[in-house]
């Protein structure tokens, strides 16, 4: 049940505020159901798998050339695109490629792929989709920084989806999570109130998880070792804990197979760090070499990147253009 708080605290380790694709990637898969279509019939014009999919146009050094394509675009009766978590998935697809191919080329491709499936005004609409979206989520990064702490920052972002994506498509798209999290929240503040005698805080929990389906009841008995397994983490890095120690406090409170997989991503969560800080010390040092041309020096920091895959590069390029890079 653990292997839940173990991928958030890879998440963690990472940076919070990732995107969509690599947050999907952390958190168990009965966690976020999709998005039903909004407006029924609707038929997959551009889907993962089967002979609509093909392969998306690639560069020789595109870390997506010859894969499938990820993701769908839906579409109604009259054709109209349908701004489902499917279309967030494609969006993810594309997106993966920064740090290696600029927004430019990325959106490029996108059209590339969806003009022999779409007509000219549901593309338009896609497309400006798109556009909102890539601003999203690069405007959810530098909220999520700046945010006092983790209640701040989710509803900074949470008002951003709105205000950037209108209701409709904020609620497609981000509506599960958003449910998730508050569910997760509403039993927080349940456990932590000390007015609540023990009886009725146990009432409340049980009314609270009669709303949920099956499927969400066993995701919120996840999240709450997850809440647990966060909080304790935090607490090690305040204290600078060492690893013996962490370990052995983790196996009483989870057991030995969750405190090894912790263990694990401690580890990668330093390697992690400790690779950004020769990134960054690199990057400085190309940026301070006047001796370059432009051409030189794009090519010397196009090389930098090369030691990250697809992802990586992804939160690389959140970093850099975030001014959140280690310092000297």
């Amino acid at each position: 049940m653990l292997a839940a708080a173990c991928a958030f605290a890879a998440m963690l380790a990472g940076g919070w505020w990732l995107s969509s694709r690599d947050r999907g990637s952390a958190i168990t898969t009965s966690a976020v159901t999709a998005v039903r279509d909004i407006d029924p019939p609707s038929i997959v014009v551009a889907s993962a798998g089967g002979p609509a999919t093909g392969t998306a146009a690639s560069s020789p050094s595109d870390s997506l050339r010859e894969t499938d394509v990820d993701g769908a675009v839906r579409v109604d009766a009259q054709g109209r695109p349908q701004p489902d978590r499917e279309l967030r998935r494609l969006f993810d697809y594309f997106l993966s490629r920064i740090g290696e191919q600029s927004p430019e080329a990325i959106r490029v491709a996108l059209i590339a792929h969806l003009q022999p499936r779409l007509a000219a005004d549901a593309l338009a609409t896609v497309l400006a989709w798109f556009d909102a979206y890539v601003a999203l989520e690069r405007d959810s990064v530098a909220a999520g920084h700046e945010a006092r702490d983790m209640a701040a920052a989710v509803a900074r972002v949470r008002s951003l989806r709105r205000e950037r994506l209108g209701a409709e498509l904020a609620q497609a798209w981000y509506g599960e999570e958003e449910r998730a999290y508050d569910d997760a929240l509403t039993r927080r503040r349940l456990l932590a109130d000390r007015s609540l005698d023990e009886a009725t805080r146990a009432r409340r929990l049980v009314e609270l998880d009669a709303r949920l389906d099956p499927q969400r009841q066993v995701v919120q008995a996840q999240s709450l070792e997850l809440d647990s397994a966060v909080r304790q983490s935090r607490d090690f890095e305040l204290r600078q804990v060492d690893a013996a120690t962490r370990y052995a406090e983790r196996e009483a409170l989870f057991g030995r197979e969750a405190a090894q997989r912790l263990a694990a991503l401690d580890a990668r969560k330093a390697q992690w760090q400790e690779r950004l800080r020769r990134y960054a010390a690199q990057r400085r040092r190309v940026l301070a070499d006047t001796a370059l041309s432009d051409s030189q020096r794009r090519q010397r920091m196009a090389s930098l990147l090369q030691g990250f895959d697809a992802n990586e590069r992804r939160r690389v390029d959140v970093l850099t253009r975030n001014g959140l890079l280690p310092g000297p």
